[in-house]
């Protein structure tokens, strides 16, 4: 629990100044207010995300060993078969439930998690606990809920969460505020994953098995839609994730919104 001092601080601290100055430089640029308000989000956060991801080790890269690699295959595999399975979804849902399981789709699926049951693939995401800071770890999966009251919540919990230990390690620790920044704003709808967990393996751990993002990085839940900001070097494991799910609950923005880049002059 942060000492209740730090709630308190007033924006004239040395800390905040350093970040007001910083977040004034980026946001002056107006094509990048202009993108930011497009996607209907306070500019103060998505500066303050940006400055987060920044003061974390982040990688984007992961050599597999052999195991790891032919394990990944029979993932992939499996990812592509249960594609094929969504998309008859549709028109399995009019038909009597003793007949489903004779239909070529149920046995997509079938076949779909076997190969998933041989991969064992809980230890292929070994990027997983990047910007899943401990101090901002959600109290559930938003991905797993279906309470839109609660699922605001657990949101704003983080958010405010993250935004009290920004203001801490400012007035407390001696910051180093990045140059520039880039990123993009990641779009998530949580009650249509289907919790298959294709997304998480494909981005080594990028996305958790109900597709959600990685939790430091949340911006805002409104309307069914969940909003996330990407730091560039983790574009390639968040466009892999993208990729492997079948159901399209995850995707960039729109690009008018997109692209966001913070620079401190």
């Amino acid at each position: 629990m942060l000492p209740e001092s730090i709630h308190r601080r007033q924006a004239g601290s040395p800390g905040y100044s350093v970040f007001y100055r910083w977040m004034d430089g980026a946001l002056g640029r107006n094509d990048d207010h202009m993108r930011v308000a497009a996607a209907g989000l306070p500019t103060e956060r998505v500066s303050k995300v940006a400055l987060w991801c920044s003061l974390q080790t982040l990688t984007g890269v992961h050599e597999d060993s052999p195991d790891e690699a032919h394990r990944r295959k029979l993932m992939n595999d499996a990812c592509q078969l249960l594609a094929q399975h969504h998309k008859g979804r549709s028109v399995r849902q009019s038909l009597p439930t003793w007949l489903e399981r004779y239909l070529p789709s149920e046995r997509l699926w079938n076949r779909a998690m076997n190969l998933i049951e041989e991969a064992a693939p809980d230890s292929l995401a070994p990027v997983e606990h990047q910007l899943r800071s401990l101090a901002l770890k959600p109290s559930d999966s938003i991905g797993s809920i279906y309470c839109e009251e609660r699922r605001q919540e657990i949101v704003d919990d983080v958010i405010a969460r993250r935004s009290s230990l920004i203001q801490w390690r400012l007035a407390n620790e001696r910051v180093i505020i990045p140059g520039l920044l880039h990123g993009r704003i990641l779009l998530y709808v949580p009650s249509d994953n289907v919790s298959d967990g294709a997304s998480r393996y494909a981005s080594n751990g990028f996305f958790d098995p109900d597709d959600c993002p990685l939790w430091d990085s949340w911006l805002q839940y409104r309307d069914r839609i969940f909003l996330s900001w990407v730091p560039e070097v983790l574009f390639p494991l968040a466009q892999a994730g993208i990729d492997a799910n079948p159901v399209e609950c995850i995707r960039w923005a729109d690009r008018s919104s997109a692209n966001t880049t913070f620079a401190f002059d």
